[in-house]
């Protein structure tokens, strides 16, 4: 899994911080849906609908 960052606000720090996420591996997904004959798209639109939320890097708290 890739390691998502971005700049956000934390209320908890009450400060603009480092936020990040986990992403998700597309290649594998795609080569998943192929492999299965295009079962496995149902999982990966799953998984994209159900995305980490952005974490603040010092208190770990939802930004």
């Amino acid at each position: 899994m890739s390691i998502q960052q971005t700049q956000g606000f934390c209320k908890t720090c009450n400060e603009n911080v480092l936020a990040t996420r986990q992403g998700r591996n597309h290649i594998l997904h795609l080569l998943l849906s192929l492999v299965t004959g295009g079962l496995w798209l149902i999982v990966w639109i799953m998984l994209a609908i159900t995305s980490k939320p952005w974490l603040c890097s010092k208190c770990g708290t939802k930004v």
